[in-house]
């Protein structure tokens, strides 16, 4: 009994030595000037929903509310 035909595989080729792949996220270099990045961490549905009020009323996103709150806190505390 033969045994049975082995599928092709369905990623190709590796790339070649000499190519340079372009990697998206690599974490290799700094970002640019301005941009932003992520910053992942939980806070309580209040926090939230106070932060988010409070960045309403003073027509600020919560980034900008946030930012400018710690930046001041660190400055206080004779942070980075």
């Amino acid at each position: 009994m033969a045994a049975p035909s082995k599928k092709p595989g369905s990623k190709g080729l590796p790339p070649q030595p000499t190519q340079t792949a372009h990697v998206v996220g690599n974490h290799t270099s700094k970002p640019e000037a301005g941009s932003t990045v992520p910053c992942n961490f939980r806070v309580s549905p209040e926090f939230r929903r106070r932060l988010k009020a409070f960045a309403v009323a003073h027509d600020m996103s919560m980034v900008e509310v946030f930012e400018t709150a710690v930046n001041e806190y660190m400055e206080r505390k004779g942070g980075a």
